[in-house]
């Protein structure tokens, strides 16, 4: 921002933001789950659209491969972070939060990408498709640091999933207040589903051991 000879004046937002704190195990646990699955979505993008010249339609894509390993690098720092805070790895609510990330990440980006597929038909590719790649890679990844994943190859799984997508889109298309209910009663009859599938145990805090812990 200096170079734009602009500076941001944090007195002013302290002065007149309330602000909610996040215990740092929260912060890490986000951060980390958001970068490493946003370096599974663009490098699969870019995977495919060196695989297939004709869809890179922008010029922007020919330099998407830094950008990936900036979003994997930023992961591996993280990562790191936890490693160096094992209590905040190693007992039962760990695991529960593990999972609730997982769930929560996983569920927003197949329900957002799904909502703008034909982005993904204009690269080439089948949206359900990547995004299932797009999760299992990030579980795999996961599964190196965080206590408990969710079992996405589990077929169940992939129902829950498609079964949100297509009550969202009725959602998105109810007129009342009152056609929302069974709606949202089925979103929550879905969501509890996929809470309450077996987990698969994983993660690895020992930063003598990089060996991914969970095997599919």
């Amino acid at each position: 921002m200096s170079d734009f000879d602009l500076a941001l004046d944090l007195g002013f937002l302290t002065r007149n933001r309330k602000y909610t704190f996040f215990k740092p195990k929260f912060i890490f646990n986000a951060t980390y789950l958001s970068e490493k699955i946003g370096y599974w979505r663009y490098i699969s993008i870019y995977r495919h659209l060196q695989a297939n010249p004709d869809n890179q339609y922008y010029p922007i894509f020919q330099y998407f491969e830094n950008w990936c390993q900036d979003e994997n690098r930023h992961g591996d720092f993280f990562s790191a972070l936890l490693k160096s805070q094992p209590q905040f790895l190693n007992d039962w609510k760990a695991k529960l939060w593990s999972r609730f990330f997982c769930l929560s990440v996983y569920i927003t980006m197949y329900l957002n990408d799904h909502s703008r597929a034909e982005f993904y038909e204009s690269l080439g590719m089948n949206t359900t498709d990547f995004n299932m790649h797009v999760i299992h890679q990030t579980n795999k990844t996961t599964a190196t640091i965080f206590p408990a994943v969710i079992d996405t190859y589990n077929p169940e799984f992939k129902e829950h999933l498609d079964a949100l997508v297509v009550l969202a889109t009725e959602l998105s298309a109810a007129e009342s207040p009152l056609a929302k209910i069974p709606i949202l009663a089925g979103f929550a009859g879905h969501l509890a589903g996929l809470w309450f599938m077996k987990p698969l145990d994983a993660g690895s805090y020992d930063l003598a051991d990089e060996e991914v812990a969970l095997q599919y």
